[in-house]
């Protein structure tokens, strides 16, 4: 053995759950970000608030609302 002992070390699941809600948001933020620096997701941003403004948009609720817009 090379001297290093296999341990564990118990973590609270709610300290888990934070820490992956989190890097959910981090996620996000990059997502955007990266939207944002290419030109062609500004232009799309950019037409989809025009969308919004004249109420040209649907709303879905849930992932099954969406999959229902898209059939």
């Amino acid at each position: 053995m090379s001297g290093l002992e296999e341990s564990s070390v118990a973590v609270p699941k709610e300290l888990l759950k934070d820490l992956y809600q989190g890097l959910v948001k981090v996620e996000e933020v990059l997502a955007t970000l990266e939207e944002l620096i290419d030109s062609e997701g500004l232009q799309r941003i950019h037409r989809a608030e025009g969308e919004y403004r004249r109420g040209q948009y649907t709303a879905a609720e849930g992932s099954c609302g969406v999959k229902k817009l898209v059939e």
